[in-house]
């Protein structure tokens, strides 16, 4: 028999066989290994033990279990999806019905139609919002003002309205009366200051009360020159004493003013071409800072005669103006004291060279006009003086 090795291992594997000799004879087997057995454990003793007969069976007593008795899991119903939401009875969403449109089952027979045979009117259920209830912004018409506010309105614009008016109407009244002072305040000349001394037809043959006379003669101004219109008014009878004085070395700067229409008597004032090469002095006679001005020339339109020639223009249309002979009062004036230097009238304007731009009203012609070699001749003395 063999021998069984430990109870529950699978036995052992079988060892091949020795291999034969060379001489053909069978090697001793090799020795095997065999386990031996294990022991047995002793039976218990309560298993030898036998129950009385007629003696009841004890119950088997099991353990709590750890933590307590556990009580049953709670019977859990299957899930259900929550039922749909009902709106109690008599329930209207917000909004609905629309402004002018009945509720449903509300709708009323239209005025001037017959209901039909059977037909009932449906209970009303739904009321008009309340006056405290504010309508709809569309449906709410537009808020209207009442007739005194719209007189108000009215009566207010034309009060501003005639205010700006009135004001714009003194602002232009000053503005003509300051134009009309300046001009009295620039004539040299006015009305005299007293009445004849000899007797008059309403005399009683007495001499009236000696009147205090104003001395006449060119006035002082309070301001200093500042553009060539500030020299217009020495041609008026004007004087600048903060201007430079007539005195020192040659050549002393000279203004001239020219006034050539007597529709528009307006002086221009412009430079005089002079036959001179040195720059000191016809730069004299060509002034660029008024403020250094020491003489000014004013030649003024005096008459206007026969006809010379006749000017050609293209633009805008063709026309021929009337160019005519003309004569001047030329003057010379200190502008630091008005003192005058000299006064010729009744000269000849030697210039009749057609202008290449005029600027006229209607019927007015053209006119010679004195030239610059004329105004050298008169001046130079003056503004060579040394």
């Amino acid at each position: 028999m063999e021998e069984q090795g430990r109870p529950g291992e699978p036995p052992a594997p079988e060892q091949p066989s020795s291999p034969p000799s060379a001489d053909g004879t069978q090697a001793p087997a090799e020795p095997t290994w065999v386990s031996p057995p294990l022991p047995q454990a002793p039976a218990h003793p309560d298993a030898q033990w036998q129950r009385p007969d007629g003696q009841p069976q004890q119950p088997q007593i099991q353990p709590p279990p750890f933590g307590g008795p556990q009580q049953p899991p709670p019977a859990v119903p299957p899930w259900q999806a929550p039922p749909a939401w009902q709106p109690p009875p008599g329930y209207q969403p917000p909004g609905y019905p629309a402004p002018g449109y009945p509720a449903p089952g509300q709708w009323q027979v239209p005025p001037g139609q017959v209901p039909p045979a059977g037909w009932q009117a449906a209970p009303v259920m739904w009321e008009p919002p309340g006056p405290e209830q504010v309508a709809p912004p569309f449906t709410s018409p537009p808020p209207k003002l009442k007739p005194w506010a719209i007189a108000l309105v009215i009566v207010v614009g034309l009060l501003g309205i005639g205010g700006l008016y009135a004001y714009a109407i003194a602002r232009e009244v000053d503005r003509v009366q300051d134009q009309v002072a300046e001009l009295n305040q620039d004539e040299p000349f006015g009305l005299p200051k007293t009445w004849p001394s000899g007797p008059t037809p309403f005399s009683t043959g007495e001499s009236p009360d000696p009147v205090e006379t104003t001395p006449s003669g060119p006035q002082a101004s309070t301001y200093p020159v500042r553009t060539d219109e500030d020299l217009e008014r020495v041609c008026d009878g004007w004087y600048y004493p903060q201007s430079p004085k007539f005195t020192g070395k040659a050549p002393h700067q000279i203004s001239v003013g020219v006034i050539d229409s007597t529709t528009l008597p307006s002086r221009h004032f412009g430079s005089v071409s002079v036959p001179e090469l040195k720059e000191s002095i016809w730069r004299a006679w060509i002034p660029t800072d008024p403020t250094k001005t020491q003489l000014v020339g004013c030649i003024d339109l005096a008459t206007t005669g026969a006809t010379a020639k006749s000017c050609k223009f293209d633009d805008p249309k063709p026309e021929k103006i009337a160019l005519k002979k003309a004569t001047y009062r030329v003057r010379l004036f200190e502008a630091a004291t008005g003192k005058k230097l000299l006064d010729k009238a009744a000269v000849k304007g030697e210039d009749e060279t057609c202008p290449t731009i005029v600027y006229l009203l209607g019927g007015e012609s053209l006119v010679s006009q004195v030239s610059d070699r004329q105004v050298y001749e008169f001046f130079r003395p003056y503004v060579m003086k040394k």
